[in-house]
């Protein structure tokens, strides 16, 4: 709450202890404690993370200035503890008054991306240039507020791609950003699966927001047997976007390129830039051809159509 004190309470334990440090600090304080182990990136494995055996650091937060009595009271029941590696005493920061609720909005701001969208997050004014298309859109649970570089990339893309009227598909939608904007540029109509079903209802109020639900049709799927409307099997599509991992898109190649019209265009991305000879190889074997290769730092996105 806005203008309430909290006291950050930060030990460093050995990773077996951790559990049971967090326990402790969550009974004296009265509140949830965080467990933040370090971590290392698994190479050729596209968001992967494993924890490392060194020490982890736990948070505890008590409401309100923690009188000495209180430390006291606390570094005496994490003394008492019998744990596999001395434990150095904590640290206690008294934490500004902050509404946290506002706080996080200060992260995001107006992006503009390709020549002419533009994304506004929906507490801030934004006076459009003419010519632009202005996608309202709040962060959420779902993956795509247009921050990361693969989100901009397949924006851009579908800006270059889109033909007026063209019949889309957003394979693993996320919060539904790409869906809608080709929507906004004048695709006919879309449809967007994802396997996640909070995914789909993001995506429906983000689609609702926009004033673009009624060329929007959203379920929990994807390709394949996973394909949620049986009775509109996908083909002939003009344009299917996939921003998802490399792994799922060597594994739905040959179902996007059987979904394609013969003049239709697939934009493939969600994986490294170091990783993509290897999409372009696999999609040359699905009976695509590469259009475009276009990176941002370290993320890749292609753009193939059928032969």
């Amino acid at each position: 709450m806005a203008g309430e004190r909290w006291t950050e309470v930060t030990v460093h334990v050995a990773p077996a202890d951790a559990d049971l440090v967090s326990t402790i600090l969550a009974d004296v304080t009265g509140q949830p404690a965080s467990i933040e182990p370090q971590i290392r990136r698994i190479e050729h494995v596209d968001f992967g993370y494993e924890e490392i055996d060194a020490p982890v650091t736990v948070r505890g937060y008590a409401e309100a200035a923690l009188p000495a009595e209180r430390r006291a009271a606390i570094e005496v029941a994490l003394a008492r503890l019998r744990l596999d590696t001395p434990l150095e005493p904590p640290s206690f920061r008294e934490l500004d008054p902050t509404d946290w609720a506002e706080e996080w909005k200060r992260f995001y701001d107006v992006q503009h991306v390709g020549d002419r969208l533009v994304i506004r997050p929906s507490w801030l004014e934004y006076d459009a240039r003419e010519g632009e298309v202005v996608l309202d859109l709040d962060p959420g649970a779902a993956f795509g507020t247009g921050q990361h570089e693969t989100t901009r990339l397949c924006l851009g893309a579908i800006e270059r791609q889109l033909r007026a009227g063209a019949e889309v598909i957003d394979l693993g939608c996320g919060s539904g950003i790409l869906a809608i904007a080709a929507a906004r540029l004048g695709a006919g109509r879309v449809h967007a699966v994802d396997i996640d079903p909070e995914a789909i209802r993001v995506t429906n109020e983000n689609a609702a927001a926009n004033a673009v639900a009624d060329q929007i049709e959203a379920s929990p799927g994807s390709l394949g047997d996973a394909w949620p409307w049986p009775d509109d099997p996908p083909r002939d599509v003009d344009l299917l976007v996939a921003n998802i991992s490399s792994g799922i898109v060597l594994q739905l190649l040959p179902e996007m390129a059987a979904a394609l019209s013969a003049n239709g265009r697939a934009v493939l991305s969600g994986f490294l830039a170091k990783d993509d000879a290897e999409i372009e190889t696999a999609v040359g074997v699905a009976g695509l051809v590469v259009l475009e290769r276009i990176a941002e730092g370290d993320w890749a996105c292609l753009v193939a159509a059928r032969v």
